[in-house]
């Protein structure tokens, strides 16, 4: 009996129903219960359809009532055997749903070695995999063995899910890997950005070329939007993503790549700059000085500090570099327009000679007192009387030669860029000791002191005036005296320390002054002491 109610409950009919009823009710009903979703419940609907046909069949025969037709309905139940009962089979589908029920992202694969145990692994990745779909954030672990073990995201995959399912993970994959690749650059982490960058380019769901070439996009991004990147992780991401061949194909305007590849340039250029002043901090080298000058910035005060000390060697390290920069970046009137390679040229100046009007003072003097040389002895009292007027007249030429100079000067300003040309060649060729001694600008004024030698003393007072001049040049820097505590104990360093002039000059000047003497008594007239 109670079977029989069974049947019509699960068919929702009432009791007595005829077989057309029962029917079109099965059929309506199988339209929501399919085996595919729910075996166990098709099952029951099956019985419950083939017991309450069988009925409606039986009652149909007779004309007996209610009677009849509880007789006829509960007969089958004590006349048939009673029917077998299978086991109730569940689906796949219920399985996965109940081994993932207490899911945790630690344990996939203990969840997994269960699935496989059961025969569900398909089903339970499947439903992994959508996890993963609605929420990544939530499961990073199964993310990743999903990604490394099975293999998502690739052709290999076992899963088919759904094509917008996949091209949601694979944008949030990307969008991740962007953001922790921006956080490194950002932070001057290059060494954890480029093994990042190496491991996901090994992964499979990398492999497709939409995604590939949106991770190259996104990294030139990076490039392009910060600063502090090294020539060194440029040249590597090159070489991961085979950009460092001519023939390489960029995700990227050509404008931007060679904006990329000048940067780049630029910095590699920076950076052996700051190593080979780093290098001469332990060991001083002209080249390192030029460096360091070149990395100083564009503080004038600064510029002149670091330049104070310069020597030769170092302006012609500078004009090297100068040179290479030229070289090296031949449109770097476009690329730094700001910029001036020759800008250390401003800081050579000019090396002013010590000493100039007090030398200047004795030397007129003393060719003033040789020039009246032809009075006779016995006018020699008049001769030192007048010395003071003979010095006051070499005083006042030497001031006369003064403002000339000054003028000389002025005017040299305007052909400036070639004097210091004539002088930076004559320094190269070791005609001069410096640069900064500008040659047209001194050599001018001293042409025009040897020019008033030759007129009043000859052949003879050039010859003291150009060596004497040599002697200061070429003297070893340890014959000047150093001793300063009795300089007025001692004559010849008193002299020294007045007028610049050393012993070896001193000397000379004596001696050659009584030459000149001599000559003026024994052969006078002549080209050794007078000028024509």
């Amino acid at each position: 009996m109670d079977a029989t109610f069974d049947c019509w409950t699960i068919l929702d009919l009432p009791a007595r129903s005829d077989e057309r009823s029962v029917k079109r009710q099965y059929a309506r009903l199988l339209k929501v219960t399919r085996p595919d979703e729910d075996p166990v419940a098709f099952q029951q609907l099956r019985e419950a359809y083939e017991r309450a046909l069988q009925l409606a069949r039986e009652g149909d025969d007779g004309v007996g009532g209610d009677a009849f037709f509880l007789h006829a309905s509960a007969a089958p139940l004590v006349q048939r055997p009673a029917p077998v009962t299978r086991p109730v089979v569940r689906s796949a589908q219920e399985q996965a749903a109940e081994l993932l029920e207490h899911f945790n992202d630690d344990a996939v694969d203990h969840c997994w070695t269960e699935a496989v145990a059961k025969g569900i692994e398909a089903t339970v990745e499947a439903l992994l995999f959508v996890r993963c779909v609605q929420a990544p954030d939530a499961s990073p672990i199964l993310l990743r063995w999903g990604l490394e073990t099975r293999q998502w995201l690739t052709p290999w995959q076992q899963v088919r899910p759904r094509q917008s399912d996949q091209q949601r993970l694979g944008h949030f994959l990307s969008l991740g890997l962007y953001h922790r690749l921006e956080q490194y650059m950002a932070a001057g982490e290059e060494t954890r950005f480029i093994e990042c960058l190496e491991h996901h380019c090994r992964q499979g769901w990398l492999g497709d070329l939409a995604r590939r070439q949106t991770l190259h996009v996104q990294v030139l991004d990076l490039f392009v939007n910060h600063g502090n990147w090294s020539p060194g992780l440029f040249e590597k991401v090159r070489q991961l993503f085979g950009w460092d061949t001519e023939s390489a194909v960029v995700p990227v305007v050509d404008e931007q790549w060679h904006t990329l590849l000048a940067r780049n340039e630029e910095k590699k250029w920076l950076g052996e700059l700051r190593a080979l002043a780093r290098l001469g901090e332990q060991h001083p080298a002209p080249s390192a000085n030029a460096a360091a000058l070149f990395l100083t910035g564009s503080s004038a005060e600064r510029l002149q500090a670091r330049a104070a000390t310069f020597t030769e060697a170092d302006w012609q390290a500078c004009e090297q570099l100068s040179q290479a920069f030229i070289t090296r970046f031949s449109d770097w009137p476009k690329r730094f327009p700001a910029h001036n390679p020759w800008f250390w040229k401003a800081l050579v100046g000019h090396e002013r000679p010590q000493h100039v009007m007090k030398r200047a003072c004795a030397a007129m003097t003393i060719t003033l007192a040789l020039g009246m040389n032809g009075l006779h002895p016995a006018e020699l009292p008049v001769m030192v009387i007048m010395s003071p007027i003979l010095i006051l007249l070499g005083v006042l030429s030497a001031y006369m030669g003064k403002w000339l100079l000054e003028h000389w000067v002025t005017f040299t300003e305007s052909f400036y860029d070639l004097d210091q040309s004539v002088s930076a060649w004559c320094a190269r060729h070791q005609l001069t000791r410096d640069r900064r001694h500008l040659v047209i600008r001194n050599s001018v004024p001293m042409l025009a002191v040897a020019f008033i030698l030759w007129k009043w003393l000859g052949l003879l007072g050039v010859v003291t005036f150009v060596v004497t001049g040599l002697i200061g040049k070429l003297q070893p820097g340890r014959a000047a005296p150093v001793d300063r505590q009795y300089r007025w104990r001692r004559p010849l360093q008193a002299i020294y320390r007045i007028a610049g002039i050393s012993v070896l000059q001193w000397l000379f000047c004596l001696f050659m002054v009584g030459l000149i003497l001599y000559v003026q008594q024994n052969m006078p007239g002549t080209l050794l002491t007078q000028g024509t």
